[in-house]
């Protein structure tokens, strides 16, 4: 069976049979503060486009101030950071409940590579469990930024990489799998692809304790806009969309209870068009 829990993204309503049980939480390094009437998912900096690093909250924090390109954070630069990274999110959270999931980003390939990230997240992860011993930390995998330079895990070869070494380091640590970046990274245009980047997916896939879905839809230009659009828009031929959808339910059919954020900006209507396909596809929530 494959099953997930709903995390409620931003201001979208969901029909009233789909348990919400946690709510997406924005935790960039322009926030203020972070609190939910669910069970938090606090979604850290992503770095896609420069921040002003101007808060009275950000400016505790100097090693956070200091690592950036034009303005886009430079995520673990280093174990400093990552020790300030880790106040930043206490700040954030204050008084209230400890989330319930925090999700994180991976560093750019110009300034670390894969061993000073996992060096450099150890630091995060020991100062986050020992106050917040209850809550999931994902990394999502990432692909597009204004930086200029590559996420560290970006393609599914980094996501096995990346996997291999947090088990060495007995981390914590688990994927929030997004599937249209994973897409893009590989350069997946067609239903061969996807397939296989799904198929790909399905060896990893206790090391997925989340996933990420979305569409994307083209401008009049022909542009194609992500977190814009259902599944319609962006497979365009059904054919490819039924095909994917029941490779989707394949690669989970495990009956693992994972997370899910339908990450879609584009109004309501798309991000409940996506829903009844997951259904009609055999998806249950819970």
């Amino acid at each position: 069976m494959t099953v997930f829990q709903m995390v409620k993204y931003h201001g979208q309503t969901y029909p009233d049979h789909i348990p919400l049980n946690y709510e997406e939480v924005t935790g960039t390094f322009d926030s203020i503060g972070a609190t939910s009437a669910l069970g938090m998912s606090l979604h850290t900096e992503y770095s896609f486009d420069s921040r002003e690093f101007s808060t009275p909250l950000v400016t505790r924090f100097p090693e956070i101030i200091a690592a950036n390109k034009r303005g886009i954070p430079q995520l673990w630069k280093n174990s400093a950071w990552a020790s300030q990274f880790s106040d930043f999110v206490f700040a954030l959270i204050g008084e209230g409940l400890p989330p319930k999931i925090i999700e994180v980003h991976p560093p750019f390939n110009d300034y670390t590579d894969l061993d000073g990230f996992i060096s450099s997240y150890s630091v995060f992860e020991a100062k986050i469990k020992a106050r917040f011993p209850e809550t999931q930390i994902l990394l999502e995998n990432r692909c597009g930024s204004r930086y200029g330079k590559s996420f560290l895990v970006s393609k599914f070869e980094d996501v096995v990489t990346v996997k291999q070494k947090i088990e060495m380091n007995r981390l914590a640590l688990r994927l929030a799998f997004d599937v249209p970046q994973i897409f893009t990274a590989e350069e997946a245009d067609d239903s061969k692809a996807y397939t296989a980047l799904l198929e790909q997916a399905s060896t990893i896939k206790d090391f997925i304790e989340g996933v990420h879905l979305w569409g994307k839809k083209e401008t009049k230009t022909g542009r194609r806009v992500s977190h814009c659009g259902d599944l319609n828009t962006y497979f365009k031929d059904p054919a490819i969309k039924q095909e994917f959808l029941a490779n989707f339910v394949r690669c989970f059919n495990d009956d693992k209870v994972r997370k899910m954020v339908l990450e879609v900006n584009s109004g309501n209507d798309d991000l409940r068009s996506i829903l009844s396909d997951l259904e009609a596809a055999g998806v249950r929530f819970v």
